[in-house]
């Protein structure tokens, strides 16, 4: 969670956005909930353009992924585009302010 600021807002496919920190947070307990056996087997972010100016970073790029919703699942293969909006923090860090996938 230490990568959200306190207003981030993330729009995941199919599900109304989380606007907060303390949203993303409860939308990602409701999910582990849910498959408490989820296991992410591959990640990989290709970002196509990153553009940094006045304290924001936007970027933009393409995301996949395998996973397993339980221990015994067949994986899953997913792949989807991605828009982030990143926060310079006054301690020099970045955090997401704004994250938006589409599959």
């Amino acid at each position: 969670m230490d990568i959200w600021s306190d207003d981030a807002v993330r729009f995941m496919p199919g599900s109304p956005p989380d606007i907060g920190r303390q949203a993303i947070l409860a939308d990602n307990e409701k999910f582990a909930a849910q498959y408490p056996g989820f296991k992410v087997l591959s990640y990989t972010a290709k970002y196509k353009n990153i553009q940094i100016e006045d304290g924001l970073a936007c970027e933009w790029g393409e995301h996949e992924s395998q996973f397993k919703l339980s221990p015994e699942a067949l994986p899953v293969n997913w792949r989807g585009t991605g828009f982030h909006v990143l926060k310079r923090q006054s301690d020099g860090s970045w955090k997401f302010a704004l994250m938006i996938l589409n599959q």
